[in-house]
């Protein structure tokens, strides 16, 4: 068992989430996942505070 696992294995038992060594791979895969979809974040910080610019063409709705 590496050091990620051992990691993520006292932090669930911590938080008193008692899990079978089956399942930290799966728990692993989801950490990895929220890090990744953080990233953008941490290189854009106030990326969620810019209003969105939406340019609407007129023939779209109207052919919509």
């Amino acid at each position: 068992m590496n050091s990620w696992n051992c990691y993520v294995q006292q932090s669930l038992l911590l938080s008193k989430t008692y899990i079978t060594p089956v399942d930290i791979p799966y728990v692993e895969s989801i950490l990895h996942t929220i890090n990744q979809a953080q990233t953008p974040l941490k290189n854009f910080p106030n990326l969620n505070q810019a209003i969105p610019i939406t340019v609407v063409d007129p023939e779209l709705i109207q052919n919509d």
